[in-house]
């Protein structure tokens, strides 16, 4: 046990050093409050000094200080940034000013599975991720890796919306956080350089660049063919150098990330949407006067409802940018209902993995359909 406790205490001050470190460095916090319109968005970082005080003990007095990381990049046309700007405008203007929110993008303070040890800690306040940098200490959402578990942006936010309160109570019991947002970025689509792909068939034999996620590999491997894992940071070059044919991401990151140098087809497959929590910790919440509470929780809705619309309207332009640069859009597989069947049946292999049947046997009765099962 005092090992244990040790180990613990260890822990936080590591993250403290970390978060020091992060505040030392040359890129400060990003301050600017979210604006109305997207090209409103501002890069302005603020002062240096408030990026050191992510190190400190929060202040005495009324206002409140919630340290936010996330890892994208601080671009005006990024969901991701635009989404923590959102939410940074809207706590402070529910609170009436007593919340003040000092985001640090980029990866400033840490990878995303560190940014939800530093909040479950209580080092930072708040941090938005991946979903699947989450799951490593909150096993249940990994419900949201489950392949094709919707097929539309539709059904999804129907399982958001509807799955809130049971998902945030499993949450607090598994990890100590609480989600006051799922926000997204789209459905991650495929995209090769070799031919079109229309159907199953088209798909077989050409090599493909997926996370080192085995719901992702399984989800390929379910559908004929033997995915490659490679980090993201490689994957351009692998494309380039023809190591794979092909990878799978939303298109606003094939259009940011220039895919349409190396790439040429895209298939719009809907096997997994880019979802993301903003968590909080729930201790430090309830923490809150009641007022302050219910200004963040409204905040996080509402930034999430906002960044729908900001997404598909990003995605839109992206599709636009992809096809203009030369890229063939083929649209849905014509026998997406088969990819769909294929991937589904993997699900009660990883069953184990994500605490259960429990979470994602709520999100099929709230689309109405059966529970894949063995």
């Amino acid at each position: 046990m005092r090992t244990k406790t040790l180990a613990t205490t260890l822990g936080v001050l590591a993250a403290i050093l970390t978060l020091a470190a992060a505040a030392a460095c040359s890129q400060p916090a990003v301050s600017t409050p979210a604006p109305t319109k997207p090209a409103e968005a501002s890069k302005t970082a603020a002062p240096a000094d408030k990026a050191a005080s992510a190190a400190q003990p929060q202040p005495a007095g009324n206002k409140i200080t919630m340290r936010y990381t996330h890892g994208a990049a601080p671009a005006a046309d990024d969901p991701h940034h635009w989404f923590s700007l959102k939410f940074k405008e809207l706590v402070e203007k529910y609170s009436n000013g007593q919340v003040e929110v000092q985001i640090f993008p980029a990866g400033q303070l840490g990878s995303e599975q560190r940014a939800v040890q530093d909040v479950q800690a209580g080092v930072i306040e708040i941090a938005s991720l991946a979903v699947n940098n989450a799951t490593v200490f909150i096993p249940s959402v990994g419900l949201y890796d489950l392949p094709y578990m919707f097929k539309s942006r539709q059904e999804a936010y129907k399982v958001f919306d509807g799955l809130s309160d049971d998902l945030n109570q499993k949450m607090i019991d598994q990890g100590g956080l609480r989600s006051i947002a799922w926000f997204e970025q789209g459905f991650r689509v495929l995209t090769n350089s070799k031919r079109e792909v229309k159907t199953l068939n088209d798909l077989q034999g050409l090599k493909i660049r997926v996370p080192a996620n085995p719901l992702q590999i399984g989800a390929f491997k379910s559908w004929g063919v033997d995915p490659v894992p490679i980090a993201w940071d490689e994957t351009f070059n692998a494309l380039q150098q023809k190591v794979v044919d092909g990878q799978e991401n939303p298109h606003v990151t094939n259009a940011s990330s220039k895919f349409y140098e190396v790439q040429k087809y895209i298939t719009e497959i809907h096997y997994k949407m880019w979802i993301g929590p903003l968590v909080v910790q729930e201790k430090w919440l309830q923490s809150q006067k009641p007022e302050i509470r219910d200004a963040i929780i409204k905040a996080g809705r509402e930034a999430a409802i906002a960044e729908r619309e900001f997404v598909q309207e990003l995605e839109t332009k992206a599709v636009k940018t992809l096809t203009d640069k030369g890229m063939i859009n083929s649209g849905p597989p014509t026998d997406e209902d088969e990819w769909q069947k294929r991937a589904m049946s993997i699900w009660p292999d990883f069953y184990k993995d994500i605490g259960g049947t429990e979470m994602p046997e709520k999100a099929m009765k709230i689309l109405g359909k059966e529970l894949p099962k063995k």
